[in-house]
């Protein structure tokens, strides 16, 4: 890793003096807080900090799907943890993938069913 950058008096007075909410990541994850939270209250004031210019974690590297997992690994998922637990996970990756397809929208978010 590299040596982290020091901010200056003045960057740190300009972009964080006044914030209500700070979100490190700017991922899916990050982003859909930032969102829900600016939807929640209009008048927070809200950051939104990854650890480059672009984002480059998981969200831009996951070859762009969702999905709520796959056979072998809800079977071997089982090996560790009970059937109603399993069951209750897929219902909350389902419910997930729901949630991103009304608010975005399948053609925004690119979606097709296939499988």
């Amino acid at each position: 890793m590299g040596q982290a950058y020091q901010l200056s008096y003045w960057e740190w007075d300009s972009f964080f003096r006044d914030i209500d909410v700070l979100i490190i990541g700017s991922g899916i994850v990050g982003l859909s807080a930032a969102i829900n939270l600016k939807e929640q209250n209009t008048k927070l004031r809200i950051v939104v900090l990854d650890r480059g210019p672009l984002p480059i974690g998981a969200s831009t590297r996951n070859a762009g799907f969702a999905c709520f997992g796959s056979l072998s690994e809800l079977e071997d998922d089982l090996q560790h943890s009970s059937r109603e637990d399993i069951l209750q996970l897929i219902q909350l990756r389902y419910e997930g993938l729901q949630r991103l397809r009304r608010r975005y929208g399948d053609e925004a978010i690119g979606y097709e069913a296939l499988g």
